[in-house]
């Protein structure tokens, strides 16, 4: 039996330097397979991500390294009992891009083999992760 994957979501608040890094940043990560809904209030992003459980870190991953992101500062909240979507589509694009919409590129980012990170699913170089049987 192949084990399934359970969903949980991640509400990321980042604190930019200015409102238009704010707006630039939001609109760079539009294309973010993960992204449910997005918006700022003056320097402050808003955004609401879905992931499988196993991707935790790249949720909480800002707020440790804000920088990653190009923010001052990142407040993250985690939801382990995602209740609604049951299920989530994540948003491939048609085009499939060398760099990540968070600006990562994928080959030689250090959190691909720190947390076996199979790629972002928008990039050429994802690769579809191993299943474990149990």
């Amino acid at each position: 039996m192949v084990a399934l994957t359970k969903n949980i979501c991640g509400i990321i608040t980042l604190e930019t330097r200015s409102v238009q890094d704010a707006r630039k940043l939001s609109q760079q990560m539009k294309n973010c397979p993960n992204l449910l809904a997005s918006g700022t209030t003056g320097r402050t992003i808003h955004s609401v991500y879905v992931v499988p459980e196993e991707k935790r870190w790249w949720l909480t991953y800002p707020e440790d390294h804000p920088e990653i992101t190009g923010a001052k500062k990142a407040c993250v909240q985690v939801i382990d009992n995602l209740l609604y979507p049951e299920k989530f589509a994540m948003r491939i694009p048609s085009k499939k891009t060398a760099i990540a919409p968070c600006g990562a590129d994928c080959p030689t980012c250090p959190l691909r083999e720190q947390y076996a990170c199979p790629g972002c699913l928008a990039t050429i170089h994802y690769q579809e992760p191993r299943r474990t049987m149990r």
